[in-house]
């Protein structure tokens, strides 16, 4: 795990009681939208490093809040 993904672990999880940081904040701090933001996020929380590190429940909410985040900021999301 890169340096730039323990801070955008670290930004997800402080962010993750309040329902997942607000999308401006998700680009000033990392220059990207809030679905690739959360794209990767997924991606970590699938590795092995941080199962052990992030507990169980924290990690569902951050997956709930990932998927949420993934589907309502889609491009190609058609209302």
């Amino acid at each position: 795990m890169t340096n730039d993904h323990r801070a955008m672990l670290e930004f997800a999880r402080i962010w993750a009681p309040y329902g997942g940081a607000h999308p401006g904040d998700i680009f000033v701090g990392f220059g990207m939208s809030p679905a690739k933001f959360y794209h990767i996020i997924r991606r970590l929380l699938q590795t092995v490093h941080v199962r052990w590190q992030v507990p169980a429940d924290e990690r569902s909410l951050l997956e709930e809040i990932a998927s949420r985040n993934i589907i309502d900021h889609h491009p190609n999301r058609r209302l």
